[in-house]
């Protein structure tokens, strides 16, 4: 079931069920069972706007065809975009496809001079990477790379410095890289992932700490370009899947980090990494993926209760979405998930 929803107001996910006790994941599947629980309000835990810049880059124009075009990166951003838009309240999406050097640095610079203190920033891009053996260095590789002149590469330095200067002005970063050898962005840094009984305690927590995080397609090795004909990566195409059957209200970058881990290390020669974007900030906070179209398997539309705001739109706050009319704007109804 879907509801409508304002950009700038997110807050922490969960649900009421109407006469009928609370979730708790089962042992053996995605399902989930009833047990009883108190229901209460609990207070809102960030009113930030969740935005995303999404690269992907399939068209290469390398003279010397050392970067040969990709199937699947532009697909797998189209993707990203959709989901994240529909499912998970992103409501300010920027796509670039088949970007230059320059378009990538223009779409940092104008991503980073909106971010406000409260908002929740995700970056993902899909394309070539390239790792020089004598230096470790790391790169992104843009369409219009020039053979192996590493001054028309976009540079771990770089990609470093766009975004901690973004964390400096959010609340929650997270980078997403879908490329070879990007593993060399982070330092390795595992939160801990919580107990169901104390699962809400542990989100306030992480939600109330500042976070620049990094989830990678690879450490140092090559990574899939289409897997199994999916037109997606093999890493994308896992990220998507753990993203869509998630039947949780909140999910931390660090429990799906670990799912589409095993999911990729399973299936493919490819070991996906995450962590800290080194000296950016972080404080041990999380990234959270509020689900905006909840699910509840074995339990009837009509009886999933949201609780809800209504709010007068006026489109004065950053990201706000407003519904015109004859008479003027209108209230939106705002959903509230609640535990």
């Amino acid at each position: 079931m879907k509801y409508a929803f304002s950009s700038n107001v997110l807050f922490v996910a969960a649900i009421i069920l109407a006469g009928m006790p609370a979730m708790a994941a089962t042992e053996n599947s995605r399902g989930i069972a009833l047990q009883p629980v108190e229901q209460k309000v609990v207070a809102p835990l960030n009113k930030g706007v969740y935005r995303a810049l999404i690269i992907g880059n399939n068209d290469y124009q390398s003279e010397d065809g050392l970067w040969k075009p990709l199937k699947t990166a532009v697909s797998d951003a189209r993707a990203v975009q959709k989901l994240l838009e529909n499912s998970y309240g992103f409501s300010d999406v920027s796509v670039i496809e088949n970007a230059t050097r320059r378009d990538v640095l223009k779409a940092f610079e104008a991503l980073s001079q909106k971010v406000l203190p409260d908002d929740n920033v995700l970056v993902y891009y899909a394309g070539h990477g390239f790792m020089e053996s004598e230096t470790n260095r790391g790169y992104w590789i843009p369409v219009d790379a020039e053979g192996r002149d590493n001054t028309t590469f976009l540079g771990n330095s770089t990609i470093r410095d766009e975004l901690t200067l973004i964390a400096s002005r959010a609340k929650h970063t997270l980078l997403i890289s879908d490329s070879c050898f990007s593993g060399t962005l982070l330092r390795r840094g595992v939160r801990g992932i919580p107990d169901a009984a104390d699962s809400e305690q542990y989100y306030k927590k992480v939600s109330s700490k500042k976070s620049v995080q990094i989830m990678t397609a690879g450490g140092v090795e090559f990574v899939d370009d289409n897997y199994q004909s999916s037109n997606h990566s093999p890493f994308t195409y896992f990220l998507l899947n753990e993203l869509k059957n998630n039947d949780r209200p909140m999910l931390t970058l660090s429990e799906l980090s670990t799912n589409v881990e095993k999911a990729v290390a399973n299936n493919v020669d490819q070991v996906p990494e995450s962590g800290v974007l080194h000296g950016a900030g972080d404080e041990l906070g999380e990234f959270i993926f509020i689900k905006m179209d909840l699910v509840v398997d074995g339990v009837p539309a009509d009886r999933v209760k949201v609780q809800v705001n209504v709010k007068q739109g006026d489109g004065s706050q950053p990201g706000s979405r407003v519904v015109r009319e004859k008479s003027g704007p209108r209230k939106e109804v705002i959903p509230v998930p609640t535990l």
